[in-house]
């Protein structure tokens, strides 16, 4: 495992510790264990306050208690010893107050260490030629500067590398949201790709069933006339043939231009197309429908497809399922809205099932935001009522 700052410093702390309490023993070889075990005592004074710093929260009673008694046990050594080994002790206070003090505390205790240091050594060696005390302390003074502003670097390194960790871990984990929210962004994308290949499939299945179901539907009730005319009038039964031939090139026609989309569709002039609806379907299958259309040209796009299928589809089951040869559709503005009715003589049904025709016909309703009702018993036929743009009353030229 990586070692930061603090823990070679720790390391350092401890070899001066050492080296500390062999040169005392040696400078008092004539008393070695009284020094040594003074100086076991200032390296059990700083192992404790470093537990204290690194394991127990709320320490700093403690740690500045035995912070003092460090000092202490070191003011006493400096008395005991005859040399200046003791100084290394000093060394070691000043690194713990660089590094766990704040800076206006650790300047002023670092000055009391260096002239607590004064006063032993002038204590001791006062009595030295003067000179050469202070050349020894002036000596001192430096040594003490240089390793104070050597640990002031050291701190400030350190500060620098704990802000760029810190730094890089925010990094990390600002790289891991971004990467897991592009994660989320990819599958979302993905989720909605396939509703709107699901959204276009069931649209296309939509137009494909409309076109195909109503021009397979008017081809079928001609082919069921024709074979009926057959033996009786070739002529009218042919014209019937190839009424259906047409009927169905034009759902061929339809369908691959809804596949293709070749056919615009706000090229297309929805009026005319029911219209053209109507006069085909009575054309081809010979019912009777009556109507009655307001004009509804400056409607949304989406609604006139609508109308136009809901009367396609209407028409196509009344004639398919209902057995329905009448018809009334009206399309008429109203203080409710645009209303749209398609009622048939068919047989109708007591219980409605909703086929793939008629739930289309539920989407395209709910896509536009109309309201669909259906209404049909036994023998009573088939009624298809839609609102559009309810409560909204429109005025046109």
């Amino acid at each position: 495992m990586k070692k930061d700052l603090d823990d070679y410093l720790v390391i350092l702390a401890y070899v001066i510790l050492t080296l500390g309490l062999l040169l005392c023993a040696m400078e008092n070889i004539e008393r070695p264990w009284y020094a040594i075990f003074i100086s076991l005592a200032i390296i059990i004074s700083f192992t404790l306050k470093e537990l204290f710093y690194y394991y127990i929260e709320d320490n700093n009673k403690v740690y500045l208690l035995l912070f003092f008694i460090e000092i202490l046990i070191i003011l006493l050594l400096s008395f005991v010893s005859k040399g200046r080994s003791f100084e290394l002790f000093y060394i070691v206070v000043m690194y713990q107050v660089v590094f766990n003090f704040k800076r206006g505390f650790y300047i002023s205790i670092s000055i009391v260490v260096y002239l607590l240091c004064l006063l032993s050594n002038f204590i001791k060696f006062g009595n030295l030629e003067y000179s050469s005390f202070v050349s020894s302390e002036i000596l001192d003074f430096f040594a003490f500067a240089m390793i104070f502003t050597i640990l002031c670097l050291l701190k400030y390194i350190d500060s620098i590398n704990k802000n760029l960790e810190a730094t890089k871990n925010s990094l990390s984990i600002k790289n891991l949201e971004l990467t897991n929210a592009n994660e989320n962004i990819k599958h979302a994308y993905k989720k909605n790709e396939e509703y709107l290949i699901i959204e276009e499939r069931n649209k296309m299945a939509r137009e494909i069933h409309d076109t195909v179901g109503h021009t397979l539907t008017t081809a079928l009730v001609e082919m069921e006339v024709c074979s009926i005319l057959l033996n009786d009038n070739v002529d009218k039964a042919s014209e019937k043939i190839n009424s259906a031939i047409s009927q169905v090139r034009k759902g061929l026609f339809e369908v691959r231009s809804s596949v293709s989309a070749l056919k615009k569709e706000e090229d297309i002039d929805y009026s005319k197309e029911i219209l053209e609806l109507i006069s085909n379907t009575i054309s081809h299958t010979e019912v009777v429908i009556h109507h009655a259309i307001d004009d509804f040209h400056k409607e949304d796009n989406e609604v006139k497809k609508c109308i136009y299928r809901a009367l396609q589809e209407g028409l196509t089951n009344g004639i398919r399922h209902g057995g329905a040869n009448a018809f009334v559709f009206k399309l008429k503005y109203s203080e409710h809205g645009l209303l749209f009715s398609l009622e048939d003589n068919g047989k109708g049904c007591s219980q409605i099932k909703k086929g793939f025709g008629i739930k289309a016909m539920e989407d395209r309703v709910n896509e536009v935001k109309g309201e669909l009702n259906i209404i049909s018993d036994s023998n009573e036929g088939f009624n298809i009522y839609i609102i559009f743009n309810k409560n909204e009353v429109k005025i046109y030229d």
